[in-house]
Formats: C-alpha cells, sequence, structure tokens
C-alpha cells in the first residue's frame, strides 16, 4: 500500500487498515484479556478469549475380583532415585506395600524398576492377576514396547516377565497416586528394597481417602 502510486486518502487510509486488521484477525491464535475488549471494539474485531480448562475428578478406582492392583510411583532428589509401590484388593483393602532405593538414576529408571519389583513381589506372595498402576505413562509404555526399558534392566525385565504373572495396566493422574507418592519419598531414607506388612502411619490419611472413594482434583 505505501508504494502504490496513489496517494491515498486519510480516511481510505483508515478503511484499509480496519478491514486488514479485521481479516487477521482471522488466522490469529493469540488470545486476550477482558482488559484488550475496548481496544479491540474499536476495530470491529471479536476478541479470542482463553479457555478455562475444567478441573478434573481424580479417583482411585478398586479393582475387579481376583486381581490385585499396585499403585507405583518413583522420586528423584538430588540425582538420587526412588520408587514405591502399594498392593490393594478388590475392597481397598491393603495387602502390602514396598519401597526400594535405587542410587543415582533417573525417574524413568526408577518408574521401569518400581514396575519390575511389583511384579517380583506379587510372584513371592502368590499373587497371580496384577493390576499395575502409575502416573507415568511413559514407564507403562515397556508393555507395548521393550526397547524402552533401560538397557541395565533388560535381563531382569524378562525374567519378571517368565514368572507367571497376568499382568494389566493403566494410567493414573498423579493427584489419584498420592499414596505412593508419599512411599516412594520415604524410599530415600532406606537402603535397597523394603518390603512393609503393616500401612504407615504417613499414608493413611490418603489410604482411606482412596478406599471411601473422596476425590482428588486436577487443577489445570
Amino acid at each position: 500500500m505505501c508504494f502504490t502510486t496513489v496517494k491515498p486518502t486519510l480516511h481510505s487510509a483508515k478503511v484499509r487498515i480496519r478491514s486488514y486488521t479485521v481479516m487477521s484477525r482471522n488466522v490469529s491464535k493469540g488470545k486476550c484479556l477482558h482488559s484488550d475488549f475496548s481496544f479491540l471494539d474499536s476495530f470491529a474485531v471479536s476478541p479470542h478469549c482463553r479457555r478455562v480448562k475444567e478441573i478434573t475428578l481424580v479417583l482411585w478406582k478398586a479393582p475387579t475380583a481376583s486381581w490385585l492392583k499396585v499403585n507405583m510411583d518413583g522420586s528423584v532428589i538430588g540425582g538420587y532415585a526412588t520408587c514405591g509401590g502399594l498392593f490393594r484388593d478388590n475392597l481397598g483393602t491393603f495387602r502390602g506395600a514396598f519401597c526400594c532405593n535405587v542410587g543415582a538414576q533417573s525417574v524413568f529408571y526408577a518408574e521401569v524398576i518400581g514396575i519390575i519389583i511389583a511384579i517380583e513381589f506379587a510372584a513371592r506372595n502368590g499373587w497371580r492377576n496384577i493390576w499395575l498402576e502409575s502416573d507415568s505413562s511413559s514407564a507403562l509404555m515397556i508393555f507395548s514396547n521393550s526397547s524402552l526399558v533401560p538397557i541395565m534392566l533388560h535381563n531382569r525385565c524378562h525374567n519378571a516377565r517368565n514368572l507367571g504373572i497376568q499382568v494389566i495396566s493403566s494410567h493414573i493422574f498423579r493427584e489419584g497416586n498420592c499414596c505412593v507418592e508419599k512411599l516412594a519419598a520415604l524410599g530415600h531414607s532406606t537402603i535397597g528394597e523394603i518390603w512393609l506388612d503393616t500401612l504407615l502411619d504417613e499414608v493413611k490419611i490418603d489410604f482411606f481417602r482412596d478406599r471411601c472413594g473422596l476425590p482428588n482434583y486436577r487443577f489445570p
């Protein structure tokens, strides 16, 4: 427009600026605030407002009869990783738990070894139907793609899969995995693998919230 030979009038310049502004609105992906409304109105441009995402209700669900659900989580503090797991039956009854300090490793390594340890403990206790649940969707992908298993865990993972345990898996948001998050954190003060026959006081409040069906909330 600036390099055309026809000298535009002030009115035509305003009209063109307004029309091009309105046209650009259709391809814009920007979001505006309420304070921008009066400015946009002067250009006859309808605003793109930010959408408020819904708050997600997160519930721990008990497994079906004959299955045990084990929730797992990993934790890394100062470069040192731990994992934890909690076994519950179809009534939400506590059946055992574990935590493990795995040393200087990544959180993904901790999540994967937590899955392996859960299967190993299930085999020791004679539990044949295990429902693995984690807030790490990447760790759960080892069941569909074994190449994702860290190289140092290949043999142990292979042996765990040959223990005769029937396994299904599911993802849960971390807000519904509070019990195991605390178990994993406790692993930082332990050495090696620890099996727990009794429910720790630190976990009791979240445990009974889950068992009573009380929700947690995931905010956007």
